[in-house]
């Protein structure tokens, strides 16, 4: 059965991806904070806890590594590798995680690696940029060894106010964002490419501001409050409902 096509963002034409230093440039990054405590230095933080938590040793690839600050994390615990199309963030990656095995790799090539190599993938809002989602999920199936850990994030289309913010809605916003999928959807792609899903929950609602006339920082306390428990306690207890986010942690099949 072939898949439901990606909902159309409101008030924005689909395009193709370009990730050169522009688009790390735009209002992805230009106002984001790499500092210690930043919000951006939490998720990291929190991700890489995950990542420990549920694998802690072996081979680990973060496809779309970005900057390289999980990486980064991850180095002490695993053998680390790292893929991205652009080659503007391997450079900067180079320079953050300097003991990870970076290139420039689109994730459709993924399978470059062989069968079977690694322990773990992460793959922290990649995915809903690829065109064919499921052939990227199988060959990360095929590079990975029974039981090997599968940490994805990917935005929320059951996200509950997404109507309140329309084509500001982080999900929307981003024109490289060419598949969205609901959670289920994303569920029963990984169950057909090998995977088994162990746990899959929402990371908060942070996207704010969700109302007008009301601060955005009074918001981010009010609507905040969970993800910031989850984050700090390394949790994974937010239910998809209160999710900008789907959070889904999965087992290449076969183990044992």
């Amino acid at each position: 059965m072939n898949a439901p096509e990606m909902p159309d963002r409101p008030g924005a034409e689909r395009q193709e991806p370009g990730f050169d230093e522009s688009y790390f440039r735009s209002w992805n990054y230009e106002s984001v904070s790499f500092g210690r405590f930043s919000q951006y230095w939490w998720a990291r933080r929190y991700y890489a806890r995950l990542a420990r938590r549920y694998q802690g040793s072996g081979r680990v690839l973060e496809i779309g590594c970005g900057l390289g600050h999980l990486l980064s994390r991850l180095e002490d615990h695993f053998e680390t590798y790292g893929i991205d199309v652009s080659e503007y963030a391997i450079e900067r990656a180079r320079e953050t995680a300097r003991r990870s095995r970076l290139q420039v790799l689109p994730a459709e090539n993924v399978d470059t690696f062989g069968p079977a190599f690694f322990d773990a993938i992460v793959a922290l809002h990649v995915i809903e940029h690829v065109g064919d989602p499921e052939a990227v999920l199988s060959k990360c199936a095929y590079v990975s060894r029974p039981g090997a850990l599968l940490l994805l994030a990917t935005p929320n289309l059951r996200a509950p106010l997404i109507r309140l913010k329309g084509a500001e809605w982080h999900g929307y916003k981003d024109p490289t964002h060419v598949n969205l999928k609901q959670p289920d959807e994303w569920c029963r792609l990984l169950d057909s490419c090998g995977y088994r899903v162990v746990k899959i929950f929402g990371d908060g609602l942070w996207n704010v501001p969700y109302l007008p006339w009301i601060p955005a920082k009074l918001q981010l306390v009010f609507f905040g409050l969970p993800a910031v428990l989850q984050v700090t306690l390394g949790g994974t207890f937010n239910p998809l409902r209160l999710g900008e986010n789907a959070v889904i942690i999965a087992r290449k099949a076969g183990a044992g």
